[in-house]
């Protein structure tokens, strides 16, 4: 991986995790999601477990072994997708829809 890939993703990284920092500390959810996050402090701690996630997958993945992943990259996945999963419990169910007749 070259070095501006490195470098977006170290940017990605940081701004999730100031992202799911400022969930957790002050409730503060992003101007687009804000309207449908009902509990801003658990998707907070979602975004900070999908950032650990994808941490552990780019470390362990690309830049320990460029033509496999390695379990541990599988890990970083699996704990990627278990931060996603904490982030749909946290959002605000979907209202249901009004029948036509």
């Amino acid at each position: 991986m070259s070095g501006a890939g490195v470098g977006m993703a170290v940017l990605l990284i940081a701004v999730l995790a100031g992202v799911g920092a400022g969930a957790i500390t002050r409730g503060w959810t992003p101007l687009v999601r804000r309207n449908r996050i009902a509990r801003p402090r658990l998707w907070g701690y979602g975004i900070l477990v999908s950032a650990a996630g994808l941490a552990g997958l780019i470390y362990f993945g690309p830049y320990s072994s460029p033509d496999s992943l390695g379990p541990l990259a599988v890990a970083g996945t699996c704990v990627a997708i278990a931060g996603i999963v904490v982030q749909q419990v946290a959002a605000r169910p979907a209202k249901p829809r009004k029948n036509a007749s």
